[in-house]
């Protein structure tokens, strides 16, 4: 799952940042009049659709002294809605024969289902109701909170090199919100409340701050009425410009050192900032991703 999930992003994101990528994939795109983008990358020979919904929030859009809150908000959309309940989202889609799950990165969180294309309508309905309808009891966003305390301290806390990793990263970054872990800081996380979770759904889940994306067996002309009937219908909303700030020039190496008795053999690291889709150099991204995978990607890289 985890390569689909890479597959389909890097084909988003080229496709965002120039277009003369999307002709290599065949995609089509439109934008449906509440401002929501949709790309379509058909697929005949697999007969199933895969259904994603990108929201442009992810950790870096995080206020101060809240990190962890997109995180927390993904958890918290499985929730329910008014129409539907606790759990009942991932148990219809299971019972059609399909699977779903969400991300969250630095710059986004996304939500996917992947289900026979029969059911994409049912699937479209799902996920436009909790785009507006989404439920926030109290007790079970506390409980869910909880449930990802325990999700940091097995995964990174009980875990030196994930520590090692998340220091790196907060020490490569002096400016840019980058350096925020993704699942939050333990002492700003044991703070989010019903209200910061609820603030950060109403702020960045709106239709024209998301990007809708099916693939596999289904063409743009087949998805556009079903895009205006469920997704079409929600009203638009006052998003903010994001704040994308600017790394100062990094004129000093840092060194990161961690020590710990669950340690079974030493591992050495070394970042560095390189260019991105956003950068002015962004013909260099791609080469760059390859040369790191050709390097050390792998048990069969160069350095292994």
């Amino acid at each position: 799952m985890k390569n689909f999930i890479l597959t389909i992003f890097m084909i988003l994101i080229a496709f965002m940042a120039d277009n003369s990528y999307a002709a290599n994939f065949k995609s089509e795109s439109f934008t449906i009049a509440n401002g929501m983008e949709v790309v379509v990358l058909p697929n005949s020979k697999v007969a199933a659709v895969s259904h994603m919904v990108w929201y442009r929030a992810g950790s870096m859009d995080e206020p101060a002294g809240e990190t962890g809150v997109a995180h927390f908000l993904e958890h918290l959309m499985f929730k329910g809605t008014t129409q539907f309940g606790n759990g009942k989202f991932s148990a219809m889609i299971a019972k059609a024969g399909g699977n779903d799950n969400a991300f969250t990165g630095s710059d986004y969180t996304a939500y996917f289902q992947n289900i026979s294309k029969n059911k994409l309508e049912m699937v479209m309905a799902l996920e436009s109701d909790r785009m507006q309808n989404l439920l926030f009891n109290e007790e079970e966003v506390l409980k869910e909170r909880d449930v990802i305390l325990e999700e940091r301290r097995s995964r990174v806390e009980n875990n030196p090199l994930a520590l090692l990793r998340e220091q790196m990263k907060s020490a490569l970054f002096l400016n840019h919100s980058y350096g925020k872990p993704l699942i939050g800081w333990a002492h700003e996380m044991e703070q989010l409340s019903l209200r910061d979770a609820r603030g950060w759904y109403l702020k960045y889940y709106r239709p024209n701050n998301a990007i809708l994306v099916v693939s596999g067996d289904i063409t743009a002309k087949e998805l556009r009425p079903l895009a205006e009937k469920y997704y079409g219908r929600i009203k638009a909303g006052d998003i903010e410009p994001r704040v994308n700030l600017q790394e100062p020039p990094h004129i000093s190496p840092r060194y990161v050192t961690l020590k710990d008795n669950k340690v079974a053999k030493p591992e050495w690291l070394r970042y560095y900032l390189a260019p991105s889709q956003n950068s002015k150099d962004k013909e260099l991204c791609y080469p760059l991703i390859l040369l790191a995978q050709v390097l050390g990607g792998s048990n069969t890289s160069r350095l292994y």
